[in-house]
């Protein structure tokens, strides 16, 4: 390890919640990559499972209690006891490779206005075709980024102080709004491939994929102003006004009047433009057509989100 990154020193931020399946290995891998005067924080989020008992064991791991709030508040609660030059959010389901440490410091100090890196998760081993299709869009060169991923996220005390840490009203996507916020405020995110972490808790099946996705679009009923709207949602809305216009000429189809493969080229239209940009756009066309049901899926769950949302708001308004 060199100097110039023996010099700074580290917190890693850790939110918790029943993480007793993970959480061994993943301070195990941070201990293995932390320097002497680096500190841990995990931010126990209320669990009932066997994770106080294993974090209360590590007499050099700092433990803050909470229950029921928000991921951003778990880690803006962790980054308000943390004394590091540097604050990295790893999310207990992640093990950091060999090298993140220095890796992250070379990037860090190399700019005054980079302001954070990470990169997307790595595959555990043998991964199921769900992970390897959902995580093929990895970049194997550094690049600017307007968006984080939260559970691999190292940031500049002083940035994160200048917008203020996570934004705790929301639920969830709390990473890309920081993201964002970071931008607007003059800095730079760099996504670095070499900021390594693999990530343990995928989807592995697309029935954990439906679930997980249905939690990730709460965030989503929080962007219903126009103001709000970024391409994600744009695209949920055109998926959602297609999947609409389907469905009311499906009666027609049937009594022959219109011919149904329009209908199923609407349906299938913005996961099949999703997937084209996005496989173009990582250089990624192994997982195509694997891709397209995924997205399918990932359309089919925000849109069912906001359709939600938006009767169940009527019926509070009445």
């Amino acid at each position: 390890m060199n100097m110039q990154s023996d010099s700074f020193k580290i917190s890693f931020i850790i939110p918790v919640l029943n993480g007793e399946k993970y959480i061994s290995r993943c301070l195990e891998n941070i201990f293995s990559e932390m320097n002497d005067h680096d500190e841990i924080i995990v931010v126990d989020n209320g669990s009932t499972d066997a994770t106080l008992n294993i974090v209360n064991k590590l007499e050099s791991v700092k433990l803050v209690k909470q229950s029921n709030v928000s991921i951003s508040t778990s880690r803006n609660s962790g980054a308000k006891i943390a004394e590091g030059d540097f604050f990295a959010f790893i999310d207990s389901d992640c093990l950091v490779c060999d090298g993140w440490r220095e890796a992250a410091i070379e990037i860090l100090s190399s700019n005054p206005i980079i302001a954070g890196t990470g990169s997307h998760y790595d595959l555990p081993e043998n991964p199921t075709w769900v992970e390897r299709a959902w995580l093929s869009s990895r970049k194997l060169s550094p690049s600017e980024n307007t968006s984080v991923v939260g559970g691999n996220f190292i940031i500049k005390k002083s940035a994160f102080e200048a917008v203020n840490g996570f934004d705790e009203k929301l639920i969830t996507d709390e990473d890309t709004d920081i993201g964002i916020r970071l931008r607007k405020a003059g800095f730079k995110v760099i996504y670095a491939p070499q900021v390594r972490v693999i990530h343990l808790g995928n989807a592995k099946t697309m029935r954990q994929f439906v679930k997980k996705e249905y939690w990730h679009a709460t965030s989503i009923v929080q962007k219903m102003k126009w103001k709000d709207i970024d391409k994600p949602m744009f695209m949920t809305y055109a998926f959602l006004a297609l999947f609409v216009l389907s469905v009311s000429l499906m009666p027609f189809a049937f009594a022959g009047a219109v011919s149904p493969l329009p209908i199923a080229g609407m349906i299938i239209s913005i996961p099949v433009i999703t997937v084209i940009y996005r496989t173009y756009h990582f250089r990624q066309y192994r997982y195509i057509f694997s891709l397209i049901l995924l997205y399918f899926l990932f359309y089919i769950v925000r849109s069912a989100k906001v359709l939600r949302f938006v009767i169940l708001d009527r019926f509070r308004t009445n």
